[in-house]
């Protein structure tokens, strides 16, 4: 199902559903990676905050998500799909192929993440850019939380209510899907470093284990959101 730019709104601004410092990061990477005017889809657009931004910057923006419940920016279409899905052809022959595809926060609410990287790469033109991120559930913090309770940060008993957090991303199976997919890493960053994960006496335990241990752990630790530009081979 499609719309043609008829979206309701409820007269608010649309506000950032992703994690703390997620947009801003993913921000300056369009900007150094991206020049306007660049045909991008947005998937899981949310409310349309991001997809506002990339407009304001000259880009020519497409969104996707599954719903219009939240939908705020009335100036960008939206596209109606369910990204657990077979969705690509059917946007592609709409609007064509496009320069970049944003996923932010996305890919953890899927049941399968390859596909979804694959249909990322049917949306894109060869050499075209994927921005992707998710939790990163290899960080220093994360790793803490499991030892405590069993569950990975960002994936505890209400993150993963549906349609929430169910599937984690780590490293090694990020780098699979996109190889599998046809993309190449050009930039992997994090959002930023958390050690505690509380304010109460127990988060601060937290936080001064996590700085001692950091230098011991082994594997790829990172900050809290794991930031990916991927471009697609030729």
């Amino acid at each position: 199902m499609t719309s043609n730019g008829d979206n309701p709104t409820n007269g608010n601004a649309p506000a950032s559903m992703a994690g703390v410092g997620t947009h801003e990061v993913v921000l300056d990477l369009f900007q150094k990676f991206v020049s306007p005017p660049a045909k991008v889809v947005d998937l899981a657009a949310g409310e349309g905050a991001f997809s506002l931004i990339l407009q304001s910057l000259g880009h020519d923006v497409t969104a996707v998500d599954f719903s219009r419940d939240n939908w705020k920016a009335t100036d960008i279409p939206l596209e109606l799909r369910d990204l657990d899905s077979e969705f690509a052809d059917s946007i592609v022959a709409d609007h064509g192929k496009f320069d970049a595809v944003a996923a932010i926060e996305i890919v953890e609410h899927l049941e399968n993440p390859f596909r979804f990287i694959r249909q990322c790469a049917a949306l894109l033109k060869p050499d075209g850019l994927m921005f992707l991120t998710t939790p990163n559930v290899e960080a220093v913090n994360s790793r803490l939380i499991f030892l405590y309770s069993g569950r990975l940060n960002a994936f505890g008993a209400y993150e993963t209510v549906r349609p929430a957090h169910i599937t984690p991303i780590f490293k090694w199976k990020m780098e699979m899907m996109l190889e599998e997919a046809g993309f190449e890493t050009v930039h992997e960053c994090f959002n930023r470093v958390v050690y505690a994960t509380g304010t109460n006496l127990k988060g601060k335990i937290a936080a001064v284990a996590g700085r001692l241990l950091s230098p011991l752990l082994k594997g790829e630790k990172g900050g809290e959101g794991r930031i990916v530009v991927a471009r697609l081979k030729k």
